[in-house]
């Protein structure tokens, strides 16, 4: 009866595996973010039964290209023209096809810095 030589297993080495958990784990620390996002309250379109004051139409063409009830504004003149409108008026806000996320998110924050209490987005 012969015996077979018993093969020798090399160990496992665990070198490789703890190098890929410490680049898994670099990496998810530089990817995560600890700061608390602002929320802006928004309502939509489609709620309400209505107002009771005609709202302030506010369209957003692009970044540079405003206008308040049909007459141009710019980023700059629009805290005056946000102070001539009344305290309980609501603003609704469009954001036309060359409009992006951030223009929109610049006029709302605008709003409310000046204290207008009611802001509306609409998309059509």
């Amino acid at each position: 009866m012969r015996f077979k030589p018993r093969v020798k297993r090399r160990a496992v080495g665990l070198t490789s595996l703890i190098d890929v958990i410490f680049l898994l784990l670099l990496f998810f620390m530089l990817a995560s973010s600890f700061t608390r996002y602002q929320a802006l309250e928004v309502a939509s379109g489609g709620e309400g039964g209505g107002a009771e004051v005609k709202p302030a139409y506010l369209r957003i063409h692009s970044s540079e290209k405003l206008d308040l009830n049909g007459r141009a504004i710019t980023k700059p003149d629009m805290a005056d023209r946000f102070a001539e409108l009344a305290d309980d008026v609501v603003v609704a806000i469009w954001s036309g096809p060359d409009a992006n996320v951030q223009d929109v998110v610049d006029v709302m924050s605008a709003a409310r810095g000046l204290g207008l209490k009611t802001v509306l987005v609409t998309g059509k």
